[in-house]
Parts: structure tokens; sequence; C-alpha cells
């Protein structure tokens, strides 16, 4: 009996070693801390999804050969391996079939979140160029509607027909330059394009009845600067006639270079604020 037993022991210790050996082979080939799920890698989930397709599985669990991936990386695998079992088809037939495949690995696509958009800055305050043209357009309305006062003031009640119609021009004129300069004082208020360029075509119109008043009557600038009356002549000489002063040729150039760096300006400011 006791032959027997040690022989049915040696023959179980030699069982033992022949499945331990192999077994701490594989061990040893294996790093330290290694674990199943370091099997996975793209080319692994890559060939799962293959696979999975070609038997039409549907996977409704993410599979260790896709365990660890980036969402963004599974995905990206995921239609690689329906474009390899579609194969090259035309776009509307490889799109179908695409589509019909895409169902058995439909729980292993993510939804990837967007980036968060980066917080929207406070928008920039308006240029300093541009609010230094708007401000020197509205210097130049005053100006010129300051040197248009001194000449619509210095006229003398008409006398002719003539004279008549050129006060009326020059009214007209004065009431569409008030005008304007209000439209242009909106516009800064509310920086409204349609204001701007209303003003810009008010600017041409007034310089226009300018011109008209100029035109209709050249003598009545020289009103203001005429004499009242000759004085009384002694006895036996005929009156002296009335002495023109001093034209006002600088007002008018004034006031017309003014009426042009106006309209420049205002159109520099309207065309700069876009």
């Amino acid at each position: 009996m006791r032959p027997a037993a040690t022989r049915t022991l040696l023959a179980a210790l030699v069982c033992a070693c022949c499945w331990a050996g192999p077994a701490s082979a594989l061990a040893a080939t294996r790093p330290h801390g290694a674990s199943s799920a370091s099997a996975a890698s793209p080319a692994a989930c890559y060939a799962f999804a293959v696979s999975a397709l070609r038997r039409q599985a549907v996977v409704r669990h993410t599979p260790p050969a896709c365990a660890g991936l980036g969402a963004e990386e599974i995905n990206q695998t995921v239609g690689r391996a329906i474009r390899t079992v579609v194969g090259p088809l035309p776009k509307a037939a490889a799109r179908r079939r695409a589509l019909a495949e895409s169902r058995y690995l439909g729980s292993l696509v993510r939804q990837i979140r967007p980036p968060r958009p980066a917080p929207l800055s406070a928008a920039p305050p308006a240029a300093s160029h541009a609010v230094v043209a708007r401000l020197a357009a509205l210097a130049a309305w005053l100006a010129a509607a300051l040197a248009g006062g001194y000449l619509l003031a210095g006229r003398r009640r008409p006398g002719s027909l003539r004279r008549l119609r050129s006060l009326g021009l020059a009214g007209a004129h004065a009431g569409l330059a008030a005008s304007g300069l209000c439209v242009w004082l909106a516009y800064m208020l509310t920086l409204a394009p349609a204001l701007g360029w209303l003003d810009v075509a008010l600017t041409w119109l007034i310089v226009g009845l300018g011109m008209a008043t100029l035109l209709a009557d050249p003598a009545g600038q020289l009103a203001a600067t005429m004499t009242a009356q000759p004085a009384a002549a002694p006895a036996g000489r005929a009156p002296a006639a009335p002495v023109p002063a001093r034209i006002p040729v600088l007002v008018i150039a004034l006031h017309g270079a003014l009426a042009t760096t106006t309209i420049v300006l205002v159109l520099v400011a309207v065309i700069g604020a876009g």
C-alpha cells in the first residue's frame, strides 16, 4: 500500500508542475502590474468592430478591446470600421449601407461635447479717430452756421423782386442748414446710419441753396456795408452817391470753406462708422 500511495503522490506533483509551467511563462512575459485592460488599443478596437460588423452582431456594451479609449478615438475607430466593411460604393449607396451597418455599433458611439466657447469680451469702444471726426464735423457745422448767420443778418430789407427772391433763397438755405445741424446732433447721440447718410445728403442740398443764393443777388451781399444815405450836400452841389465800404469777401470765402470742410468731415465720419 505504501509504494502505491507514493506513486500517486508523485504523479500529482508532475501534473501540477506541467500546468504551472505555461502559466508562469505567460506571467513572465507580461509587464509588472499589467492587466487585461492593457490590451485595449485603437487597433484592437478596430479589429473588434470589423469582426462585429461582418458577423452582424449587435454590440451592447463596450468590449475590453475598446475599454479605456477616449470617446473621440472610439468614434473614429467605429467610423473607419464601417467604411472598411461598406467598401467602395457610390456616394448614395455608401451612405445607405453605412447607416444600415451603424446599428450594430451604435452603443459604442459617444457624444462629444463641444469645447466651451470663450467668453465674449465687451464690445470695444468707438475708435478715437471716429469720435474726433464726428466732433470736428460738429465744430465745422457750428462755425459755418455762425458765418452764415452773420451774412444773413447783414442783408438789407428787399427793395425789388430780385432781392426778395434772393432773401427767400437765403432763408431756405439757413433753415435747411439748421435742420442739417439738428440731424447731425441726433446722429451723434444715436449713431444711426440712416441719420448719418441723411445728413450727408442734406449737406449737398444746403451747399446748392447757398450757391443759388449767392448767384441770385450778388449785390445783396454788399447791403450791410453800404452807407445808409449820402450826407446832405452843400447848396449848389449834387448829393454824393453812396460809397460802398469793404466787401465782406473774406466772410463769404470763410463760409464757403467751412461748408466744404463740413461736407468732407460729415462724409468721413459716416463712412468711418461703417
